[in-house]
């Protein structure tokens, strides 16, 4: 089993539900960082000839089309992180609807190529907001990874399964590749992104990364741009969540350079078939994902039930 790499591409001004954080409509007017450590970021993948999949908000895609055509020239994947990054729970079904359908549209248009995968702002789908599994298969999406098993500050599924599956909709079916995260003194918790990623030392991530191949689930890491770059702007925050979004910044990329050489890593698209995915089609990309789960859809609501087994 590999581990997935992904880098949600979004810029440092894009940190969730604070009073601080700008409206879209400010964006443009605001310093931006994320071409710089984007690039960078490629660079690092390209030295050690790994591909990813690359999540971006549809904005970023449309003020730097640039950032799009370079992750392609290189071979990673494009996906999709929303229009707009707001919090799914803050959203209507419609208004969320547009957002993925402007999104998909926007990277399609300038990468040439179809885009099946999405992840929410902030992993913030919940047992309440079920319907965005229905919106997100309506707007033309195959599978999905914005389901936080556990809780976390924006909601989470907690009890939810912790494997790659299938969800059956009454308006079709959709795969999720969940967050990883594992067992620890009953406690399920995640070593594998984001402030995870940055807070823990690299033993205990190499530590429970094995731990969850060894259960032959993928590890999904993921990382923000901003996150490898310690003098970028900050934004005014209580002291919890700057701790939460600024704690050992310095560490991000030692410790994604550590992971690329001790872990074989890729992306969805290469993780579900080796064909270049973006330029299949939809009935290719769910043969694949068949391939890998080759089990029938679960009915609606069973696939959010606790998983029984499995577990470290």
């Amino acid at each position: 089993m590999k581990c997935v790499f992904s880098i949600d591409v979004e810029d440092w001004f894009h940190i969730l539900d604070l009073p601080t954080t700008p409206d879209v409509a400010e964006w443009d007017g605001l310093r931006s960082c994320v071409e710089r450590n984007f690039m960078r970021l490629l660079e690092t993948f390209e030295q050690r000839d790994t591909r990813v999949t690359c999540f971006f908000l549809g904005w970023v895609g449309e003020r730097f089309p640039n950032l799009v055509k370079e992750a392609v020239r290189h071979g990673h994947e494009i996906a999709s992180h929303g229009y707009a990054h707001r919090l799914i729970y803050q959203m209507t079904p419609e208004a969320f609807y547009q957002d993925a359908v402007r999104s998909k549209g926007i990277l399609e248009d300038i990468s040439g190529r179809a885009v099946w995968g999405y992840r929410s702002a902030g992993f913030s789908v919940t047992h309440e907001t079920e319907w965005f599994f229905d919106k997100l298969i309506e707007a033309g999406y195959v599978y999905d990874s914005s389901v936080f098993p556990a809780s976390r500050g924006h909601g989470g599924m907690s009890g939810g399964k912790r494997s790659p599956y299938w969800i059956e909709r009454p308006s079709g079916e959709l795969f999720e590749f969940p967050v990883s995260v594992t067992e620890v003194f009953g406690k399920a918790l995640c070593f594998f992104g984001g402030g995870y990623l940055r807070l823990f030392p690299y033993p205990v991530i190499r530590m429970m990364t094995r731990r969850v191949l060894r259960e032959s689930r993928p590890v999904i890491f993921y990382v923000h741009p901003r996150e490898i770059d310690p003098g970028h702007p900050r934004m005014r925050m209580n002291w919890q969540r700057r701790f939460k979004s600024y704690v050992n910044l310095e560490s991000t990329m030692p410790k994604i350079e550590r992971l690329l050489t001790e872990f074989s890593a890729t992306s969805f698209e290469q993780l579900i078939r080796k064909e270049a995915m973006g330029v299949g089609t939809r009935a290719e990309v769910v043969r694949g994902l068949r391939e890998m789960v080759p089990i029938p859809p679960m009915r609606s609501g069973a696939e959010l039930m606790p998983e029984t087994s499995g577990k470290a």
